[in-house]
Protein backbone atom coordinates (compact mmCIF):
# COMPACT_ATOMS: atom_id res chain seq x y z
CA UNK A 1 0.00 0.00 0.00
CA UNK A 2 2.90 2.86 0.59
CA UNK A 3 4.43 1.85 -2.75
CA UNK A 4 1.39 2.03 -4.29
CA UNK A 5 0.37 5.45 -2.47
CA UNK A 6 3.91 6.70 -3.05
CA UNK A 7 4.42 6.27 -6.70
CA UNK A 8 0.98 7.58 -7.62
CA UNK A 9 1.94 10.61 -10.24
CA UNK A 10 0.90 13.29 -8.15
CA UNK A 11 2.90 12.27 -5.13
CA UNK A 12 6.21 12.56 -7.25
CA UNK A 13 6.75 16.38 -6.58
CA UNK A 14 5.76 15.89 -3.26
CA UNK A 15 8.63 13.36 -3.25
CA UNK A 16 10.74 15.95 -5.01
CA UNK A 17 10.01 18.21 -2.37
CA UNK A 18 10.21 16.24 0.95
CA UNK A 19 13.72 14.00 -0.12
CA UNK A 20 15.83 16.74 -0.38
CA UNK A 21 14.30 18.39 2.36
CA UNK A 22 14.81 15.38 5.03
CA UNK A 23 18.28 15.03 3.91
CA UNK A 24 19.21 18.26 4.34
CA UNK A 25 17.47 18.94 7.68
CA UNK A 26 19.50 15.39 8.75
CA UNK A 27 22.79 17.83 9.80
CA UNK A 28 20.58 20.36 11.49
CA UNK A 29 19.36 17.50 13.40
CA UNK A 30 22.65 16.35 14.41
CA UNK A 31 24.05 19.37 15.31
CA UNK A 32 21.14 19.99 18.30
CA UNK A 33 20.78 23.75 19.09
CA UNK A 34 23.43 24.86 17.03
CA UNK A 35 23.82 26.83 13.56
CA UNK A 36 24.70 24.70 10.42
CA UNK A 37 27.16 26.71 8.00
CA UNK A 38 29.67 28.99 8.12
CA UNK A 39 27.78 31.91 6.41
CA UNK A 40 25.00 31.19 8.67
CA UNK A 41 26.76 32.30 11.80
CA UNK A 42 29.54 34.53 10.55
CA UNK A 43 27.68 36.61 8.24
CA UNK A 44 23.75 36.30 8.47
CA UNK A 45 23.61 36.72 11.98
CA UNK A 46 25.98 39.86 12.42
CA UNK A 47 24.20 41.51 8.83
CA UNK A 48 20.17 41.00 10.13
CA UNK A 49 21.34 42.20 13.88
CA UNK A 50 22.91 45.34 12.46
CA UNK A 51 20.18 46.10 10.39
CA UNK A 52 17.27 45.61 12.96
CA UNK A 53 19.69 47.58 15.36
CA UNK A 54 21.52 50.31 14.19
CA UNK A 55 19.02 50.72 10.59
CA UNK A 56 21.37 50.58 7.36
CA UNK A 57 21.13 53.42 4.57
CA UNK A 58 19.59 52.87 1.25
CA UNK A 59 22.59 52.16 -0.73
CA UNK A 60 23.99 49.55 1.90
CA UNK A 61 21.30 47.77 1.72
CA UNK A 62 20.17 47.47 -2.30
CA UNK A 63 24.55 46.57 -2.34
CA UNK A 64 23.97 43.68 -0.34
CA UNK A 65 21.45 41.71 -2.87
CA UNK A 66 18.76 42.69 0.11
CA UNK A 67 16.20 39.53 -0.34
CA UNK A 68 17.35 36.94 1.71
CA UNK A 69 17.96 38.86 4.66
CA UNK A 70 14.55 41.32 4.26
CA UNK A 71 12.67 37.61 4.64
CA UNK A 72 15.34 37.44 7.76
CA UNK A 73 14.78 40.80 9.40
CA UNK A 74 10.76 40.45 8.47
CA UNK A 75 10.96 36.91 10.38
CA UNK A 76 12.62 38.04 13.01
CA UNK A 77 10.27 40.84 13.47
CA UNK A 78 7.57 38.74 14.11
CA UNK A 79 9.09 37.27 17.25
CA UNK A 80 10.48 33.51 15.61
CA UNK A 81 14.43 33.50 17.23
CA UNK A 82 16.89 34.49 14.05
CA UNK A 83 18.54 31.10 15.11
CA UNK A 84 15.67 29.26 14.85
CA UNK A 85 14.79 30.85 11.21
CA UNK A 86 18.58 29.55 10.56
CA UNK A 87 17.79 26.58 11.58
CA UNK A 88 14.68 25.99 9.70
CA UNK A 89 15.13 27.65 6.66
CA UNK A 90 17.90 25.99 4.86
CA UNK A 91 16.09 22.64 4.83
CA UNK A 92 13.27 24.44 3.42
CA UNK A 93 14.81 26.03 0.84
CA UNK A 94 16.76 22.98 -0.71
CA UNK A 95 13.15 20.99 -0.54
CA UNK A 96 11.89 24.24 -3.03
CA UNK A 97 14.60 24.00 -4.99
CA UNK A 98 14.05 20.58 -5.40
CA UNK A 99 10.39 20.98 -6.56
CA UNK A 100 11.64 23.77 -8.58
CA UNK A 101 13.92 21.52 -10.32
CA UNK A 102 11.45 18.59 -10.90
CA UNK A 103 9.05 20.88 -12.47
CA UNK A 104 11.51 22.25 -15.18
CA UNK A 105 12.58 19.12 -16.28
CA UNK A 106 8.70 17.91 -16.31
CA UNK A 107 7.53 21.01 -18.17
CA UNK A 108 10.10 22.54 -20.09
CA UNK A 109 12.55 19.41 -20.67
CA UNK A 110 9.50 17.20 -21.15
CA UNK A 111 10.51 14.79 -19.23
CA UNK A 112 8.43 11.96 -17.33
CA UNK A 113 7.54 12.41 -13.87
CA UNK A 114 10.34 9.83 -13.19
CA UNK A 115 12.72 11.12 -14.68
CA UNK A 116 12.24 14.49 -13.24
CA UNK A 117 12.20 13.44 -9.96
CA UNK A 118 15.30 11.67 -10.72
CA UNK A 119 16.96 14.90 -12.19
CA UNK A 120 15.93 16.65 -9.24
CA UNK A 121 17.15 14.19 -6.08
CA UNK A 122 20.86 13.96 -8.16
CA UNK A 123 20.55 17.97 -8.66
CA UNK A 124 20.19 18.51 -5.25
CA UNK A 125 21.11 15.51 -3.24
CA UNK A 126 24.92 15.75 -5.19
CA UNK A 127 27.30 17.16 -2.53
CA UNK A 128 27.97 20.38 -4.65
CA UNK A 129 24.11 21.16 -4.30
CA UNK A 130 24.56 20.02 -0.47
CA UNK A 131 27.80 22.54 -0.07
CA UNK A 132 25.44 25.33 -1.74
CA UNK A 133 22.69 24.87 0.98
CA UNK A 134 25.23 24.44 3.64
CA UNK A 135 25.12 27.86 3.62
CA UNK A 136 25.30 29.37 0.56
CA UNK A 137 21.49 30.36 1.23
CA UNK A 138 21.16 33.32 -1.35
CA UNK A 139 22.61 31.37 -4.20
CA UNK A 140 19.95 28.85 -3.31
CA UNK A 141 17.10 30.99 -3.06
CA UNK A 142 18.59 32.75 -6.44
CA UNK A 143 18.25 29.33 -8.07
CA UNK A 144 15.18 28.57 -6.90
CA UNK A 145 13.30 31.54 -8.33
CA UNK A 146 15.93 30.69 -11.26
CA UNK A 147 14.37 27.62 -12.18
CA UNK A 148 10.94 29.42 -11.99
CA UNK A 149 11.32 31.70 -13.97
CA UNK A 150 12.74 29.55 -16.21
CA UNK A 151 10.25 27.45 -16.17
CA UNK A 152 7.67 30.49 -17.28
CA UNK A 153 9.96 31.20 -19.68
CA UNK A 154 8.85 28.34 -21.07
CA UNK A 155 4.86 28.39 -21.16
CA UNK A 156 2.79 29.20 -24.34
CA UNK A 157 -0.14 30.84 -22.60
CA UNK A 158 1.66 34.57 -22.72
CA UNK A 159 -1.31 36.74 -21.32
CA UNK A 160 -0.31 39.90 -19.42
CA UNK A 161 -0.73 37.65 -16.25
CA UNK A 162 1.96 35.89 -17.73
CA UNK A 163 4.31 39.21 -18.28
CA UNK A 164 3.56 40.68 -15.04
CA UNK A 165 4.64 37.56 -13.51
CA UNK A 166 7.91 36.60 -15.07
CA UNK A 167 9.44 40.23 -15.34
CA UNK A 168 8.49 40.34 -11.27
CA UNK A 169 10.50 36.95 -10.87
CA UNK A 170 13.16 37.73 -12.63
CA UNK A 171 13.62 41.22 -10.97
CA UNK A 172 13.02 38.43 -7.85
CA UNK A 173 16.15 36.49 -9.12
CA UNK A 174 18.30 39.55 -8.96
CA UNK A 175 17.16 40.88 -5.61
CA UNK A 176 18.34 37.11 -4.40
CA UNK A 177 21.78 36.92 -5.66
CA UNK A 178 23.66 38.61 -8.23
CA UNK A 179 25.78 35.67 -10.40
CA UNK A 180 22.62 33.95 -10.43
CA UNK A 181 20.99 36.94 -12.02
CA UNK A 182 23.92 36.43 -14.56
CA UNK A 183 23.45 33.40 -15.20
CA UNK A 184 19.54 34.41 -15.86
CA UNK A 185 20.48 37.28 -18.36
CA UNK A 186 22.69 34.71 -20.48
CA UNK A 187 19.91 32.11 -20.94
CA UNK A 188 17.33 35.13 -21.82
CA UNK A 189 19.91 36.86 -24.41
CA UNK A 190 20.06 33.36 -25.79
CA UNK A 191 16.29 32.79 -25.53
CA UNK A 192 15.86 36.50 -27.63
CA UNK A 193 18.76 35.89 -30.40
CA UNK A 194 17.19 32.41 -30.85
CA UNK A 195 13.52 33.89 -31.39
CA UNK A 196 14.83 36.57 -34.01
CA UNK A 197 16.90 34.37 -35.87
CA UNK A 198 12.97 32.71 -36.17
CA UNK A 199 11.60 35.67 -37.04
CA UNK A 200 9.62 35.82 -34.09
CA UNK A 201 9.92 39.48 -33.76
CA UNK A 202 6.92 39.88 -31.14
CA UNK A 203 8.24 37.42 -28.87
CA UNK A 204 11.78 39.12 -28.91
CA UNK A 205 10.44 42.56 -27.98
CA UNK A 206 8.32 41.44 -25.53
CA UNK A 207 10.99 39.77 -23.65
CA UNK A 208 13.42 42.56 -23.92
CA UNK A 209 10.58 44.46 -22.50
CA UNK A 210 9.80 42.32 -19.96
CA UNK A 211 13.63 42.02 -18.84
CA UNK A 212 13.51 45.68 -18.47
CA UNK A 213 13.03 46.00 -15.09
CA UNK A 214 15.48 42.94 -13.63
CA UNK A 215 18.17 44.48 -15.71
CA UNK A 216 17.66 48.50 -14.37
CA UNK A 217 18.08 46.41 -10.54
CA UNK A 218 20.87 44.80 -11.68
CA UNK A 219 22.38 48.07 -12.51
CA UNK A 220 21.63 49.69 -9.39
CA UNK A 221 22.91 47.16 -7.28
CA UNK A 222 26.23 47.37 -9.30
CA UNK A 223 26.50 50.73 -8.62
CA UNK A 224 24.84 50.80 -5.17
CA UNK A 225 28.26 48.52 -4.76
CA UNK A 226 30.58 51.50 -5.98
CA UNK A 227 29.13 53.95 -3.86
CA UNK A 228 29.96 51.74 -0.78
CA UNK A 229 33.13 50.46 -2.29
CA UNK A 230 35.57 52.67 -4.48
CA UNK A 231 37.33 49.56 -5.01
CA UNK A 232 34.31 47.63 -6.67
CA UNK A 233 34.74 46.57 -9.53
CA UNK A 234 32.65 43.61 -12.10
CA UNK A 235 36.51 42.68 -13.36
CA UNK A 236 39.80 42.62 -11.73
CA UNK A 237 43.09 40.70 -11.32
CA UNK A 238 42.62 37.91 -9.82
CA UNK A 239 42.86 38.24 -5.33
CA UNK A 240 46.64 37.50 -4.61
CA UNK A 241 47.54 35.75 -1.37
CA UNK A 242 50.40 38.51 -0.43
CA UNK A 243 47.41 40.94 0.02
CA UNK A 244 46.67 38.83 3.63
CA UNK A 245 43.23 38.82 5.46
CA UNK A 246 41.11 37.36 3.56
CA UNK A 247 42.84 36.78 0.62
CA UNK A 248 45.54 34.82 2.61
CA UNK A 249 42.91 31.71 2.18
CA UNK A 250 41.09 32.73 -1.15
CA UNK A 251 43.90 34.51 -3.01
CA UNK A 252 46.20 33.13 -4.78
CA UNK A 253 50.30 32.78 -5.00
CA UNK A 254 50.67 33.16 -8.89
CA UNK A 255 49.17 33.05 -12.05
CA UNK A 256 50.53 29.00 -12.09
CA UNK A 257 48.61 28.58 -8.54
CA UNK A 258 45.28 30.47 -9.61
CA UNK A 259 45.35 27.84 -13.11
CA UNK A 260 46.27 24.78 -10.74
CA UNK A 261 43.36 25.72 -8.24
CA UNK A 262 40.93 26.37 -10.90
CA UNK A 263 41.03 23.64 -12.89
CA UNK A 264 41.62 21.19 -9.72
CA UNK A 265 38.64 22.05 -7.82
CA UNK A 266 36.60 21.74 -11.19
CA UNK A 267 37.84 18.78 -11.67
CA UNK A 268 37.18 17.69 -7.74
CA UNK A 269 33.65 18.26 -8.09
CA UNK A 270 32.55 16.98 -10.89
CA UNK A 271 34.72 14.11 -11.24
CA UNK A 272 32.09 11.16 -9.97
CA UNK A 273 29.50 12.86 -12.81
CA UNK A 274 32.12 13.57 -15.78
CA UNK A 275 31.32 10.52 -18.37
CA UNK A 276 28.22 10.95 -17.75
CA UNK A 277 27.98 14.51 -18.84
CA UNK A 278 30.07 14.63 -21.28
CA UNK A 279 27.20 11.96 -23.01
CA UNK A 280 24.39 13.92 -21.41
CA UNK A 281 25.46 17.20 -23.00
CA UNK A 282 25.36 15.26 -26.59
CA UNK A 283 21.65 13.62 -26.15
CA UNK A 284 20.13 17.09 -24.37
CA UNK A 285 19.52 19.93 -26.85
CA UNK A 286 17.86 21.99 -25.14
CA UNK A 287 19.04 25.93 -25.10
CA UNK A 288 18.44 26.98 -21.61
CA UNK A 289 20.67 24.23 -20.31
CA UNK A 290 23.35 24.22 -22.92
CA UNK A 291 23.72 28.29 -22.39
CA UNK A 292 23.53 27.88 -18.47
CA UNK A 293 26.71 25.16 -18.84
CA UNK A 294 28.22 26.97 -21.85
CA UNK A 295 28.34 30.16 -19.78
CA UNK A 296 29.97 28.48 -16.51
CA UNK A 297 32.76 27.05 -18.68
CA UNK A 298 33.18 30.22 -20.17
CA UNK A 299 33.52 32.31 -16.58
CA UNK A 300 35.81 29.36 -14.74
CA UNK A 301 38.36 29.17 -17.13
CA UNK A 302 38.12 32.89 -18.70
CA UNK A 303 41.55 34.19 -15.90
CA UNK A 304 43.32 31.46 -17.37
CA UNK A 305 42.99 32.91 -20.90
CA UNK A 306 42.70 36.17 -19.30
CA UNK A 307 44.46 36.53 -15.79
CA UNK A 308 43.58 40.26 -16.18
CA UNK A 309 39.93 40.01 -16.54
CA UNK A 310 39.10 37.83 -13.01
CA UNK A 311 34.85 37.73 -12.79
CA UNK A 312 33.81 37.86 -8.90
CA UNK A 313 32.18 34.93 -7.76
CA UNK A 314 35.17 32.91 -7.86
CA UNK A 315 34.54 29.38 -6.91
CA UNK A 316 30.80 29.83 -6.81
CA UNK A 317 30.49 29.36 -10.45
CA UNK A 318 31.97 26.52 -10.09
CA UNK A 319 29.33 25.27 -7.62
CA UNK A 320 26.75 26.77 -9.48
CA UNK A 321 27.82 24.44 -12.38
CA UNK A 322 26.53 21.53 -10.69
CA UNK A 323 22.62 21.82 -11.82
CA UNK A 324 23.29 21.71 -15.67
CA UNK A 325 25.80 19.21 -15.40
CA UNK A 326 23.11 16.99 -13.13
CA UNK A 327 20.48 17.30 -15.39
CA UNK A 328 23.09 16.42 -18.50
CA UNK A 329 24.17 13.21 -16.03
CA UNK A 330 20.63 12.25 -15.56
CA UNK A 331 19.74 12.47 -19.20
CA UNK A 332 22.92 9.71 -19.61
CA UNK A 333 22.13 7.45 -16.98
CA UNK A 334 18.56 7.26 -17.25
CA UNK A 335 18.94 5.90 -20.85
CA UNK A 336 21.69 3.11 -19.49
CA UNK A 337 20.29 -0.20 -20.49
CA UNK A 338 22.27 -1.85 -17.38
CA UNK A 339 20.63 -1.16 -14.27
CA UNK A 340 23.55 -2.54 -12.36
CA UNK A 341 25.71 -0.25 -13.89
CA UNK A 342 22.91 3.02 -12.59
CA UNK A 343 22.96 0.65 -9.11
CA UNK A 344 26.56 1.16 -9.13
CA UNK A 345 26.79 4.68 -9.92
CA UNK A 346 23.53 5.77 -7.91
CA UNK A 347 25.00 4.07 -4.77
CA UNK A 348 28.92 5.68 -5.37
CA UNK A 349 26.61 9.04 -4.94
CA UNK A 350 24.44 8.30 -2.44
CA UNK A 351 28.33 7.15 0.16
CA UNK A 352 29.66 10.53 -0.93
CA UNK A 353 26.53 12.23 0.10
CA UNK A 354 25.83 10.28 3.24
CA UNK A 355 30.02 10.81 4.04
CA UNK A 356 29.00 14.57 3.81
CA UNK A 357 26.28 14.72 5.51
CA UNK A 358 26.60 12.52 8.39
CA UNK A 359 30.44 12.05 9.18
CA UNK A 360 31.81 14.42 11.71
CA UNK A 361 34.56 16.21 10.77
CA UNK A 362 36.68 14.12 13.41
CA UNK A 363 36.02 11.16 11.08
CA UNK A 364 35.12 12.46 7.55
CA UNK A 365 35.88 11.30 4.13
CA UNK A 366 39.23 12.02 2.86
CA UNK A 367 37.68 13.40 -0.59
CA UNK A 368 36.41 16.43 1.56
CA UNK A 369 39.69 17.48 2.79
CA UNK A 370 41.01 18.40 -0.33
CA UNK A 371 39.62 21.88 -0.94
CA UNK A 372 39.01 22.55 2.54
CA UNK A 373 38.16 26.31 2.36
CA UNK A 374 35.69 25.74 -0.53
CA UNK A 375 34.31 23.30 0.56
CA UNK A 376 33.54 21.74 4.55
CA UNK A 377 34.88 18.76 5.37
CA UNK A 378 31.54 17.74 7.14
CA UNK A 379 28.21 19.38 7.17
CA UNK A 380 28.39 19.22 10.69
CA UNK A 381 29.72 22.81 11.44
CA UNK A 382 29.47 26.30 11.21
CA UNK A 383 32.37 28.33 11.78
CA UNK A 384 33.61 26.02 13.96
CA UNK A 385 33.01 22.10 14.23
CA UNK A 386 29.98 20.68 16.29
CA UNK A 387 32.67 19.13 19.02
CA UNK A 388 33.47 23.13 19.68
CA UNK A 389 29.92 24.51 20.05
CA UNK A 390 29.49 24.05 23.25
CA UNK A 391 32.95 25.14 24.60
CA UNK A 392 33.08 28.24 22.69
CA UNK A 393 29.72 28.96 24.45
CA UNK A 394 31.18 28.12 27.39
CA UNK A 395 34.05 30.25 26.62
CA UNK A 396 31.57 33.49 25.91
CA UNK A 397 29.61 32.71 29.27
CA UNK A 398 32.55 32.76 31.13
CA UNK A 399 33.64 35.74 29.38
CA UNK A 400 30.41 37.79 30.18
CA UNK A 401 30.44 36.81 33.89
CA UNK A 402 33.84 38.28 34.15
CA UNK A 403 34.68 41.09 31.61
CA UNK A 404 34.25 44.12 32.73
CA UNK A 405 32.87 47.72 31.56
CA UNK A 406 36.35 48.74 30.11
CA UNK A 407 36.99 45.30 28.36
CA UNK A 408 36.28 44.43 24.67
CA UNK A 409 36.26 41.11 22.99
CA UNK A 410 38.83 40.74 19.79
CA UNK A 411 36.57 38.68 16.88
CA UNK A 412 37.39 37.26 14.02
CA UNK A 413 34.77 36.25 11.74
CA UNK A 414 34.23 33.01 12.72
CA UNK A 415 33.80 34.06 16.28
CA UNK A 416 31.63 37.85 15.91
CA UNK A 417 28.55 35.49 15.28
CA UNK A 418 28.78 33.67 18.60
CA UNK A 419 30.08 36.73 20.42
CA UNK A 420 26.80 38.70 19.30
CA UNK A 421 24.24 35.72 20.76
CA UNK A 422 26.01 36.28 24.27
CA UNK A 423 27.44 39.68 24.22
CA UNK A 424 26.01 43.26 23.65
CA UNK A 425 27.35 44.96 20.10
CA UNK A 426 29.19 47.40 22.00
CA UNK A 427 31.41 44.51 24.11
CA UNK A 428 32.48 43.22 20.75
CA UNK A 429 35.44 44.76 18.45
CA UNK A 430 35.52 42.85 15.29
CA UNK A 431 38.65 42.22 13.09
CA UNK A 432 37.74 40.31 10.34
CA UNK A 433 40.74 38.19 8.74
CA UNK A 434 42.93 40.74 9.69
CA UNK A 435 46.27 40.52 12.65
CA UNK A 436 44.65 40.29 15.93
CA UNK A 437 47.67 42.16 17.45
CA UNK A 438 46.82 44.92 15.29
CA UNK A 439 43.53 45.01 16.34
CA UNK A 440 44.13 44.39 19.81
CA UNK A 441 46.62 48.19 19.23
CA UNK A 442 43.76 49.79 17.78
CA UNK A 443 40.98 48.66 20.81
CA UNK A 444 43.58 50.13 23.23
CA UNK A 445 43.97 53.72 21.25
CA UNK A 446 40.08 53.87 21.41
CA UNK A 447 40.92 53.82 25.28
CA UNK A 448 39.73 50.36 26.19
CA UNK A 449 41.80 48.74 29.07
CA UNK A 450 40.96 44.91 28.66
CA UNK A 451 41.24 43.28 25.37
CA UNK A 452 40.24 39.76 25.11
CA UNK A 453 40.56 37.05 22.45
CA UNK A 454 38.45 33.81 21.55
CA UNK A 455 40.15 31.37 19.53
CA UNK A 456 41.19 27.88 19.53
CA UNK A 457 44.47 26.95 21.66
CA UNK A 458 47.66 26.69 20.24
CA UNK A 459 48.01 24.20 17.70
CA UNK A 460 44.33 23.19 17.15
CA UNK A 461 43.33 26.75 15.32
CA UNK A 462 41.32 26.93 12.07
CA UNK A 463 41.45 29.85 9.57
CA UNK A 464 44.61 29.69 8.60
CA UNK A 465 45.61 30.55 12.11
CA UNK A 466 46.55 27.39 14.15
CA UNK A 467 47.87 29.42 17.30
CA UNK A 468 47.72 32.16 18.59
CA UNK A 469 50.47 35.05 19.08
CA UNK A 470 52.75 35.36 21.96
CA UNK A 471 51.30 38.40 23.07
CA UNK A 472 48.13 37.09 24.40
CA UNK A 473 48.12 35.10 27.67
CA UNK A 474 45.36 32.27 28.12
CA UNK A 475 42.83 33.31 30.81
CA UNK A 476 40.43 30.48 30.50
CA UNK A 477 40.08 27.20 28.32
CA UNK A 478 37.08 24.90 27.86
CA UNK A 479 37.87 22.09 25.54
CA UNK A 480 39.97 23.29 22.85
CA UNK A 481 38.47 26.55 22.69
CA UNK A 482 40.25 29.51 24.94
CA UNK A 483 39.69 32.89 26.33
CA UNK A 484 43.36 34.96 26.27
CA UNK A 485 44.03 38.60 27.40
CA UNK A 486 46.10 40.97 25.79
CA UNK A 487 49.39 41.93 27.15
Amino acid sequence: MFFKLAFKPRTFPFLAFLIPLTVRAMPEILMGPYIVGFDNLGYHIPGVLSWLREGVNFWGYIAEVPLFETILMQVTSWGIPLTASLKVMPPLLHGFLGLAIYFYANRVLSWSIKKSLFSALLATLYFVALRISWDLLENELGLVLLFVTLTLLHKDRKSWKWHTLLSLMMTFVVLAHPLVAVIMFVVIAVTIFRSGLQHKHNEVQSLAVISVPAALVFLLIVYANYCQSPIFSVVGDFPQRELGGWFSLFGFASYQDMVSNTLGFLLYCFLPLLPFVIIGARRLQNHQVKSWFLWSLVVIFFPIISPNAFIPGGYRWTLMFAFPAALYAAEALTHFKSNMLRLLVVSVLAVLTIGFVIMPYEATFPYYTVFPYYVPSSMLQNTVPLSDCQDTVNALQWLKANMHDGGRLLTHDAFHGWALLVLGMDQIFPYGYENPVEAAHEALQHGYDQVYLIWWTDGNGWHGQPTVPSAFNEVYRSGRIAIFIYQ
